[in-house]
């Protein structure tokens, strides 16, 4: 194995170049951000004031509702959707990036959806392999368990903290925060191994990611292959409901727990038909 020149550029900002090449979406900057918008990851512990409180002060009035359960659970679904960072490396590069709060940022629109995240320091841990040079910036990892536990543990590890100050926040169910959050890793998971091998394939490694006996495995989503003319997706029930529709406007979404799997079933194969017309 070829040691590379601790000058020469981490190995994870080039993953990252990568992903953006392969879409615009999938774009993380490097270094520490500044702008409107953004929120350091530090600063999601702490729900009670600062640039959090004013967040969700934003997403109530975004959806017409001062009920705190419910902006506490919209929160950690758009939260949760930034689990990308890891993921996308994780099943693209075998890598996993450094994502500890005091190591990312976070920016929403003025919308409050989330647009994309920063990881200030380029640091993590790769699975060792041909082709893989050492850098300083990265641990070489011996085996595919060893990084989907890292993965793991470093989604968790991030989220934990956000969890209890939306909870002290809103006194929403810290299992039911859980659920939410799984939902968004799982439906990210699925997004990213549909352009690798097709969603279908990415079950078997989706189960060994939740795999466990803690809050996280408990409250994970409820996987299951729908088929469309002969096109396959994977949709999921969430472990817990969103709340979206106590607000006016709202609804109960297909993946709710509250709607019957033969509704939820209905309603993905009406979406399926709608993106085959449509596109």
């Amino acid at each position: 194995m070829r040691r590379e020149d601790p000058g020469e550029t981490s190995p994870i900002v080039s993953i990252y170049r990568e992903l953006r090449a392969m879409h615009p979406n999938w774009y993380v900057e490097i270094g520490q951000p500044n702008g409107v918008g953004w929120i350091a990851g530090t600063d999601l512990t702490t729900a009670m004031r600062g640039p959090f409180h004013s967040l969700l002060s934003a997403i109530g009035k975004g959806l017409h509702t001062s009920d705190r359960l419910t902006i506490a659970a919209s929160f950690a679904l758009r939260y949760a959707w930034s689990s990308g960072i890891a993921i996308a490396p994780y099943l693209f590069y075998h890598c996993v990036p450094r994502i500890a709060l005091d190591n990312v940022s976070f920016k929403f629109r003025q919308n409050t959806s989330f647009e994309r995240a920063a990881v200030h320091r380029p640091e993590g841990v790769m699975l060792r392999q041909d082709g893989v040079l050492e850098h300083p910036s990265v641990q070489l990892l011996p085996s595919p368990e060893a990084l989907v536990s890292c993965l793991r543990d470093s989604l968790v590890q991030q989220a934990e903290p956000v969890v209890a100050a939306l909870y002290d926040w809103s006194h929403f169910s810290v299992r039911g925060t859980w659920g939410l959050i799984t939902s968004s890793w799982g439906s990210q998971f699925m997004n990213l191994f549909g352009e690798l091998h097709g969603q279908e394939q990415g079950l078997p490694h989706l189960r060994a990611f939740f795999e466990g006996n803690d809050v996280v495995a408990q409250m994970q989503p409820d996987f299951y292959p729908v088929t469309y003319q002969r096109v396959t997706h994977v949709y999921h029930r969430r472990a817990s409901c969103c709340r979206f529709y106590k607000i006016p406007q709202g609804d109960l979404c297909a993946s709710c727990p509250i709607v019957s799997q033969e509704e939820r079933v209905r309603r993905n194969q009406a979406y399926m038909k709608y993106l085959l017309e449509h596109h």
